[in-house]
């Protein structure tokens, strides 16, 4: 089998200046290695491609069909070359990237890092807000972001899925009891994430298919998701915070999940891009690249302990 391209470009060499001698001295080689290549290569096909004269090579009926076959190969390998080339070219300037604060912080930044180690020509610049901007107003190629869509102009890509749930530390839970239906938050202190002005103090659950709306209080409100989970990681009160942001949390035992017979839909996590006709390769490469990485997102939710069976730990211990 023939193992090298540059035996086909020899060959081809070969055939374009008539001579084994001439083709060896452009390709920067010795006539004999040159020889020996050919032979070799004549081996591996299994039949004699040149005539040989004392001062020619002429092509024989095998050698004819060879001389198509390699230059198709080394056709299709320049394009090849040439189009990673393009791609390489056009992979660099600054890409605009927005997201949630603690999507962001958390998942959108380590996967930016390594795309950019992969491309360096490549600069990001990575906006972390739970506040919906205008794409094309701030500039930005792409956002990545929870549920429907306002703007039906815009094009989306979805990656995965995500819930909210309520969350609070173990000790809080000991000290303050374990909230069995949603009305009973009444009786809990619920920190909330603001914005705007907004405090968002209205939390929507799921009771026999129909949703259920309770507005809820608590000592302490942010416009920031992390300090927000901070405050549940120091039994300030209870959370209601996306699954992603505090999987490890409750995989490791340091949140309790609450609620969760009454927690709505997964709603979709989806790539949100401006109604542009083409979009550039830097954007769809790093496009890819998000979709490839963020789908282990997905394990989240089948990963996390879901079931409310912490309280049956605890009452097992103490029985």
């Amino acid at each position: 089998m023939i193992e090298k391209v540059s035996d086909l470009k020899l060959f081809k060499r070969i055939v374009e200046l008539g001579s084994l001698s001439a083709a060896a001295g452009d390709m920067g080689i010795s006539p004999g290695s040159a020889s020996l290549r050919l032979a070799a290569m004549e081996r591996s096909v299994g039949a004699t491609l040149f005539r040989r004269t004392t001062r020619q090579m002429h092509l024989t009926p095998a050698g004819e069909e060879f001389l198509e076959l390699a230059s198709n190969v080394l056709n299709d390998l320049a394009a090849f070359d040439e189009h990673i080339s393009r791609e390489k070219r056009e992979l660099s300037g600054v890409i605009k990237v927005t997201a949630p604060v603690d999507l962001g912080r958390n998942y959108i930044a380590p996967s930016l890092d390594r795309f950019v180690e992969s491309n360096p020509g490549i600069s990001v610049d990575l906006v972390c807000t739970d506040r919906v901007a205008d794409l094309t107003e701030r500039g930005i190629d792409i956002a990545v972001r929870y549920g429907a869509l306002m703007d039906s102009s815009l094009r989306i890509r979805r990656i995965s899925s995500n819930k909210r749930i309520p969350v609070a530390s173990p000790e809080y839970v000991a000290c303050m009891g374990v909230p069995e239906h949603p009305k009973d938050l009444a009786g809990h202190d619920c920190m909330l994430l603001s914005s705007l002005g907004d405090k968002n103090d209205s939390w929507t659950f799921v009771e026999n298919a129909k949703a259920l709306t309770l507005r809820v209080n608590g000592s302490r409100a942010t416009n920031d998701g992390e300090v927000l989970r901070r405050w549940a990681l120091e039994g300030k009160g209870i959370a209601l915070k996306s699954a992603w942001d505090v999987a490890e949390d409750i995989n490791y035992g340091r949140l309790v999940p609450l609620l969760i017979g009454f927690c709505p839909p997964n709603v979709d996590l989806q790539l949100v891009f401006p109604p542009l006709a083409r979009q550039p390769t830097k954007v769809r490469r790093l496009a890819d690249h998000l979709v490839r990485e963020l789908k282990i997102l997905d394990k989240c939710l089948e990963t996390i302990s879901l079931a409310p069976h912490y309280l049956n730990k605890e009452e097992s211990s103490q029985s």
